[in-house]
């Protein structure tokens, strides 16, 4: 067994574990702005290397402790397995340190594949496709519901929009609910919040210039451009780029928001 008061997790956690970020402004290659909502005044951070596949979930592990994640609205867990394997997971509601993560039992945070959950339980971290790593529910505070088994090696997932869909009952999935439920009702309390995480102020383009933007000019709210655009001229509002393919396995489509 490991002694874990004699081992340095921290010096661990930072060599391999860790990397730092290049900050982004919303340029391309060429230099000019694509993106006008992107800007300078993001904090320095550095990117945590987080374990969207956990092959290893067969093998006990313990939660060593659980920490802020600047990159998501989630917290991480830092996970060290039987067999020495230290890793960083997205760390579910009511997950604390010392925590062991038993295979065999359903405690928060085992591993299962979605044919071996009980209809009614909450999950979260879901496969879309077989060992492509987690792709759905992997924000603060949301999670799927597993509602029945299907023909043809598929399951019924409710995800967080609404949406139920026929997934492949071999992919994987994380019981419980992501932490940091009450995120939703955090307020910024100035606009320099915004700021630090690399957020711009976005102005309409009514209140522009003509030089800057197609619906700008004019006295008042007149503008030459009819149509309201983006500022490339080339995205019109209400005006779809791609083409809509038809998903055989949905269910039932989310309701779509009232403006």
């Amino acid at each position: 067994m490991i002694n874990f008061k004699k081992l340095n997790i921290n010096r661990l956690s930072v060599k391999y574990l860790n990397f730092g970020l290049k900050k982004k402004t919303g340029k391309n290659f060429t230099g000019n702005r694509t993106v006008k909502s992107k800007g300078y005044g993001k904090s320095k951070r550095k990117y945590r290397i987080i374990d969207f596949y956990r092959n290893n979930y067969s093998v006990k592990a313990i939660v060593l402790r659980i920490e802020y994640d600047p990159n998501r609205s989630s917290n991480i867990a830092l996970i060290c397995y039987k067999n020495g394997f230290l890793s960083y997971i997205i760390s579910p509601n009511n997950l604390k340190e010392n925590d062991i993560i038993d295979p065999n039992l359903n405690n928060v945070g085992v591993v299962k594949k979605l044919k071996n959950f009980k209809f009614g339980t909450f999950i979260h971290c879901v496969e879309s496709n077989l060992d492509y790593g987690f792709k759905i529910a992997r924000a603060a505070g949301c999670y799927c519901i597993v509602l029945n088994q299907h023909l043809n090696n598929k399951v019924i997932l409710r995800f967080p929009s609404g949406e139920e869909k026929l997934i492949n009952n071999n992919n994987k999935g994380i019981l419980g609910i992501v932490s940091n439920i009450n995120l939703k009702y955090k307020k910024l309390k100035k606009a320099g919040n915004n700021i630090w995480l690399g957020k711009k102020p976005i102005v309409r383009g009514v209140a522009k210039n003509a030089v800057d933007h197609p619906n700008g000019g004019g006295r008042g709210k007149t503008s030459k451009w009819s149509l309201s655009s983006n500022f490339t001229k080339k995205v019109l509002k209400g005006v779809s780029l791609y083409k809509k393919k038809k998903n055989i396995n949905i269910i039932k489509k989310r309701k779509k928001k009232c403006i």
